[in-house]
């Protein structure tokens, strides 16, 4: 549980159709009968769980009033049940906040024929966890480490188009639709459901000040002049009140409401828990002397005067106390535009280097083999002119130029040898053919290894296809011979004979002419002229007399 002294103060308004406000301070709220006085407390606690909220409501002055007290009565009950919880349930119990007091509103609206937009920021403090619900315009600020850090954003139309980039920060004060609520209690069902603001979820610290603000405070009072109020380090009642008398002298005459709440410790043995405190009391709790006097803090600028005169508003500055003059600036050290901007872009940027990064892991996993050569020695392959290159692919073209475009001188099969005469780029080659030629052939189509040396498609070649023109004429003369030498005792068959001979040796003899391929011939062996004479036609014999002692007649 934390420890905690606060003090808040509530003064009325003295200008006529302005928001109406007030403060729901711990089991404290400001009732009827508070009206028209200034309302000041200050109370110590160590409950598990503290609530402070602020109420603004937008209507009719009286009536608006009136709302906010019944708002304070609904709000009671409310903490009343959590307070008996061992364990707070944040989300059930901003549901239900958020839930009923709409309600509240709406019907309240709906029996005075009048709209009611009600704003609202609570603080819930459950041991030394910070929580905030927000709706509306109200504002809630942490003072902490010498640095004031806006704890909410207004909800409104005119602040909308600042996150949508349409206007500037500075515009936004002077738009039209700058009280224009985009989100509060009181929305009817047809307009859709109030949406809370409960983001804000950190760990409280030793010494930090947590403040709620009214409209005037916020809004009208410049942010220099409120913020060195903020950081002066004096006791929660002398802040609130200055503050207060700060705005009154500047002329803000709504608005008026300030809480203040810091943390002594956040850390409390059972010993140290105040038993007997005056949460229950409403009297006036009389003026506090300050822990530390005022003249340890240097002022920056001089009071209103010069917060009236700043430079740039700025909800988070750094202050130092103790050094420079009354003539020093504030120093911005975050810019909450920037901020915001920076929570995006950070995990936006992790998100694409986690996915860069996963990708190029996976890269290196899928293609380590082909990143690391594992063999020892590297072997380079240089190719120079007059090398001999090897065709891979069958049909591959023979170019007369070195481009696809021009003429095609020829074509090579898969095999085919060439000798590199000219390394014209790294597409095309020079090359001369096996026959001769030459011509250019794309670089992608030639190996220096032979692509049929391992080839499995390949049939072994079982004999020499090479035609024996030897053999061959020797049967073929042969058969000639044998037959020209068959003789009949009919002169006429005997002349046919021999006329089929001399035809079957001439068509013999030109057969085995055209059938001799000299390339096939063996390198340093020289062809035999198989080319036979042409047979001369032989003139029939005169058929020889017959003896007549002899019995062969066919005999010659």
């Amino acid at each position: 549980m934390s420890k905690t002294v606060a003090t808040c103060i509530a003064e009325t308004n003295q200008a006529q159709n302005m928001p109406q406000e007030n403060v729901f301070f711990l089991t404290l709220s400001r009732k009827l009968e508070d009206f028209p006085n200034e309302f000041l407390r200050t109370a110590r606690s160590t409950s598990p769980i503290q609530i402070c909220a602020i109420f603004s409501t937008i209507g009719p002055d009286n009536l608006a009033a009136v709302l906010n007290l019944e708002l304070n009565n609904e709000l009671e009950k409310i903490v009343a049940a959590a307070s008996n919880q061992p364990v707070l349930d944040f989300e059930g119990f901003s549901n239900q906040v958020i839930n009923t007091l709409n309600v509240r509103v709406c019907n309240f609206a709906a029996n005075k024929g009048q709209q009611f937009k009600t704003s609202m920021t609570m603080l819930v403090i459950e041991g030394d966890i910070l929580r905030v619900i927000h709706v509306g315009v109200t504002k809630a600020v942490l003072f902490r480490d010498q640095r004031i850090m806006l704890l909410t954003e207004e909800q409104t139309v005119a602040h909308r188009y600042v996150q949508l980039g349409s206007i500037t920060a500075d515009q936004e004060k002077t738009h039209p639709e700058n009280m224009n609520l985009t989100q509060y209690l009181g929305k009817m069902p047809q307009d859709g459901q109030v949406q809370a603001d409960r983001k804000i979820h950190l760990k409280l610290k030793d010494g930090d000040e947590l403040f709620l603000m009214g409209l005037g405070i916020s809004r009208q009072m410049p942010p220099q002049m409120r913020n060195q109020i903020i950081a002066k380090p004096v006791s929660t009642e002398n802040k609130a009140k200055e503050m207060i008398a700060s705005a009154v002298n500047y002329g803000i005459k709504s608005g008026l409401t300030f809480v203040d709440l810091k943390v002594e410790s956040t850390f409390l043995l059972p010993g140290d828990a105040v038993i007997g405190s005056n949460l229950n009391s409403d009297g006036r709790v009389a003026q506090q002397k300050a822990k530390s006097p005022e003249d340890a803090y240097t002022s920056f600028g001089g009071g209103a005067a010069a917060g009236a005169k700043g430079g740039e508003e700025e909800n988070t500055i750094s202050f130092v106390p103790g050094r420079g003059s009354d003539d020093d600036d504030f120093v911005p050290v975050v810019n909450e535009k920037k901020e915001r901007i920076m929570s995006v872009v950070i995990p936006l940027v992790i998100f694409l280097g986690c996915i860069v990064l996963g990708f190029g892991v996976m890269f290196l996993v899928f293609n380590m083999k082909n990143l690391i050569d594992f063999d020892q020695e590297e072997t380079t392959q240089t190719i120079t002119i007059g090398s001999v290159l090897y065709v891979i692919n069958d049909n591959t073209p023979v170019y007369s130029q070195n481009d696809t475009n021009s003429t095609i001188i020829g074509y090579l099969n898969r095999g085919d040898v060439v000798t590199l005469s000219e390394e014209t780029d790294e597409t095309f080659k020079k090359v001369v053919t096996g026959d001769g030629k030459e011509g250019y052939i794309m670089s992608a189509a030639l190996s220096t290894e032979d692509p049929t040396i391992y080839d499995e498609t390949s049939s072994e070649m079982l004999e020499d296809p090479t035609p024996v023109p030897e053999e061959t004429t020797s049967e073929t003369t042969t058969a000639a011979a044998t037959e020209a030498t068959t003789t009949t005792a009919d002169p006429a068959q005997n002349t046919q004979a021999t006329t089929t001979a001399s035809e079957t040796t001439s068509e013999t003899t030109t057969e085995e002419t055209t059938t001799v391929d000299p390339n096939t011939v063996e390198p340093g062996e020289i062809p035999e002229d198989t080319t036979a004479a042409p047979a001369e036609p032989e003139t029939p014999a005169e058929p020889a007399p017959a003896d007549p002692g002899t019995g062969d007649a066919g005999e010659v």
